[in-house]
């Protein structure tokens, strides 16, 4: 089955389409044996590209080389890449879609695409279908390396319903349940693990949140026993706890991928022992505050995409906080905005928050952290039987003495999700 959906049903799709997925599945394949030198030659051969294009067609690179007399066809190498600007998704979308877009760019070759982000404000730009081939092959192989094949039978836990009809047959094809949901409630959660129990799936796929909670209603009720061969955690931050739970339930690991606009596919290896990302679709440079590389320790991801010549994003700051040792990704910490920084630099992320509130204490379900503007906080929580007044007072001179800031305590019957289904672990109240 394997064969007939790689070797025939995805060239078919991608005809219709107008994609590459299934040729650049095999060039990957082949990327994965380059030694290091060879995986350095490409990408620098695609920079070159993408510069030079960016420079003759994009407004706002075209102007900025001319203002900052640069010359682009100066950038040749990785290390390079540092006389261009870093961009941030807040000076992109003040510029406005058309400042990055290709001049001339066909657009029978690209996408309009929309991304919430973790915050939910909207951010729109294009991509072009070769790049889209590129990931999408990328996210494939990611699969491949925890033992999936096309074909083997799928779960997408998401929300909304499908609305390409086109969306639709492949799901069809490739064999993929996709489950929509607009509210997660108890019938909401017995409905999907009842579907579970009945389908089968190989392999489950959801954001780490509805994941966290599908799986507390799991282990809280008897009955359910099916486990799948691997559970694919994607789109905002897991927690230690939230992996905990999630694999406690399932009976099965859980294998994490970070990617977002512009951004290179990046993904745990099976053996979690770090994250691999996709050097052939992008750059991917760790930094700190001052923009210099961070090889050891907690810096923010920036990226640059070799393939979407349509809306190039050349060291594009994603805000996105990851951990590194001796320049590899261990842990992705979620948002810049998503962490508590002291004013003596010290950084306090959502796997510190949740180590406490939801390993230490068995008397908070949920919490959420909420800063505001004078940088004092409010905690807030959704409590269990086992809660007392003195595990409030016990929360909040533990916080304040961790933070040195004002803390306050509020007990809350729900912390929702956001419409993306995705749960922001520290909130921003300016």
């Amino acid at each position: 089955m394997g064969f007939i959906h790689e070797h025939i049903i995805l060239p078919f799709g991608d005809s219709v389409k107008g994609e590459k997925v299934h040729y650049y599945l095999r060039q990957l394949h082949e990327a994965e044996q380059w030694d290091e030198a060879k995986m350095r030659a490409f990408q620098e051969d695609r920079l070159r590209i993408v510069v030079l294009h960016a420079a003759k067609t994009v407004p706002f690179y075209r102007k900025w080389f001319a203002e900052n007399a640069v010359d682009p066809d100066g950038i040749r190498s990785l290390d390079d890449l540092k006389q261009l600007p870093v961009l941030s998704k807040a000076i992109m979308r003040k510029q406005g879609i058309e400042a990055f877009t290709a001049e001339g760019y066909p657009e029978r070759k690209r996408m309009y695409s929309k991304s919430s982000g973790s915050t939910g404000e909207p951010f729109a730009f294009y991509e072009s279908k070769l790049s889209y081939s590129v990931n999408m092959a990328s996210k494939l192989r990611t699969w491949y390396q925890a033992g999936y094949r096309l074909g083997d039978s799928y779960m997408k836990i998401a929300n909304g319903v499908r609305s390409s009809k086109i969306k639709v047959l492949q799901d069809r094809f490739n064999r993929c349940s996709y489950l929509p949901f607009y509210s997660i409630n108890d019938d909401t959660l017995r409905s999907i693990l009842d579907r579970i129990e009945i389908e089968k799936p190989r392999f489950i796929r959801s954001y780490p949140a509805p994941l966290f909670l599908l799986a507390q209603y799991r282990n809280s009720h008897q009955g359910y026993k099916y486990c799948p061969v691997h559970v694919f955690t994607t789109g905002s931050t897991l927690s230690l706890d939230y992996r905990d739970e999630i694999e406690r339930a399932f009976g099965c690991d859980v294998i994490d991928s970070y990617s977002c606009e512009g951004t290179p596919n990046t993904y745990e290896t099976p053996q979690h022992d770090g994250y691999r990302v996709c050097n052939y679709y992008g750059i991917i440079e760790v930094l700190d505050k001052r923009d210099m590389p961070v090889a050891n320790g907690i810096g923010r991801v920036v990226s640059t995409d070799l393939w979407n010549c349509a809306h190039p994003f050349l060291r594009y700051d994603t805000q996105d906080l990851v951990e590194v040792k001796d320049g590899r990704i261990m842990r992705i910490m979620g948002r810049e905005c998503e962490s508590f920084i002291r004013t003596n630099g010290e950084v306090y992320t959502v796997h510190n928050f949740s180590r406490y509130f939801l390993h230490d204490l068995d008397s908070i379900d949920a919490y959420q952290i909420v800063r505001h503007a004078d940088n004092s906080i409010a905690i807030k929580i959704v409590v269990n039987k086992n809660y007392t007044e003195s595990v409030e007072m016990m929360i909040a001179d533990y916080w304040r003495q961790k933070l040195d800031v004002p803390v306050a305590v509020v007990c809350v019957e729900e912390i929702p999700l956001m419409q993306n289904n995705k749960r922001l672990t520290i909130v921003e109240e300016q």
